[in-house]
Formats: C-alpha cells, sequence, structure tokens
C-alpha cells in the first residue's frame, strides 16, 4: 500500500478550496451581465456602470489629450528599447544581455544628452564600465566614431565581429567592444527615427 506524502494531501486540498471559492463568485454575483444590449433592463445597468468609469467628470479633453501623449511617448521609448535589444542580442551573442539590456537603456538619454558622437558612446558604457575613467573611454571612442563616419569602418567591423565569449576578452577589449556596441545602438536609433 502506498503512502500519500502531506504535499500530495496539501495540493489535493488547496485545489479543493480555489474551486470552492471560484463557485462562490460565480454563484455570488448580484446581477447578471444583460447579454441582449436591446432589453430595457440592460439600459439601466449599462448607464450604471457607465457613470463608475466616467472619466470626462474629472479630465477635460485637453488633459486627456496630453496625458495620452505622454503616455504614447513612453509607450514608443519602452518600444525603441525592446526592438534596440533584440537587435543588439542578434549582432552582439557574446557579450552578456545584461550589457546589451543597459546600453539599450542608456542610448537615447544619450543622443539627447550629447551632440559629439565619441561622447554619445561614451555615455552609453560609462556606468557599465565603472572601472574605466571617462577620459580613457573617450580616447578608445575617437577612432570607432571616426571610423564610422568614413565609407571604410574596416576596424569597427574587426570590434563588432569578435567571435571570443566575453570572459576571454581582456579588459580593453570588453571597453572597444562595448563602445562598438554603443556605436551600433545609435546608428540603429538614428535608422528608426
Amino acid at each position: 500500500m502506498a503512502t500519500q506524502s502531506p504535499d500530495s494531501e496539501y495540493f489535493r486540498d488547496s485545489q479543493t478550496q480555489a474551486q470552492m471559492e471560484l463557485l462562490a463568485t460565480i454563484v455570488q454575483t448580484d446581477v447578471a451581465y444583460p447579454w441582449n444590449p436591446a432589453q430595457l433592463e440592460s439600459e439601466s445597468y449599462l448607464a450604471d456602470i457607465e457613470q463608475e468609469f466616467a472619466l470626462c467628470d474629472s479630465f477635460s479633453d485637453s488633459d486627456i489629450a496630453l496625458k495620452s501623449q505622454v503616455l504614447f511617448a513612453q509607450l514608443e521609448q519602452v518600444w525603441l528599447a525592446t526592438s534596440l535589444q533584440k537587435s543588439l542580442r542578434e549582432k552582439f551573442a557574446h557579450v552578456p544581455e545584461d550589457f546589451l539590456a543597459r546600453i539599450a537603456q542608456s542610448v537615447q538619454n544619450a543622443t539627447v544628452k550629447y551632440r559629439s558622437l565619441a561622447d554619445q558612446m561614451v555615455e552609453c558604457v560609462l556606468d557599465i564600465l565603472p572601472q574605466w575613467a571617462e577620459e580613457d573611454l573617450q580616447v578608445l571612442a575617437r577612432p570607432l566614431a571616426y571610423a564610422m563616419r568614413e565609407a571604410d569602418s574596416s576596424g569597427v567591423e574587426v570590434v563588432m565581429e569578435t567571435r571570443r565569449s566575453w570572459a576571454e576578452l581582456s579588459s580593453i577589449e570588453q571597453a572597444r567592444v562595448g563602445l562598438a556596441v554603443a556605436r551600433y545602438a545609435i546608428s540603429q536609433l538614428e535608422i528608426s527615427d
């Protein structure tokens, strides 16, 4: 005869309790939803429900328009950051995902904050590479920024196509790859605008 574990008894008890609560919720509903909106009783029910959620009493049309614009701008930023992060993961599979996510999040602020491409790149990786001074990152960023502007960007492509794992890279190689990722992210953001 097999013995039942206490876990299976607890599971059975919690499942029964959940079923009973669901049944009680279904049965205890005071007013059923009127499935036929053409009935006379439906009009009063729907008017009561609409009154509970009336936004027109608390917001003017201009408030709603302003708040919706802010909401849509925030949604667009989230969408851009998410699609940028996906693009970075596809291009730089050997770079840790948290590193790529932080660059994707910081790139929008960096492009607004700075005009110089090198400054934007440094701003993107400054928090991610705390062991590096800003001036040292500027030195590494300048050749990458200028190489990307020219038609011949083979130096940048070599950095971007590094296929060794992140742990195998030296600190300076990690900084160069980080700056190349930042440059790629900035270019992707410019394309989407």
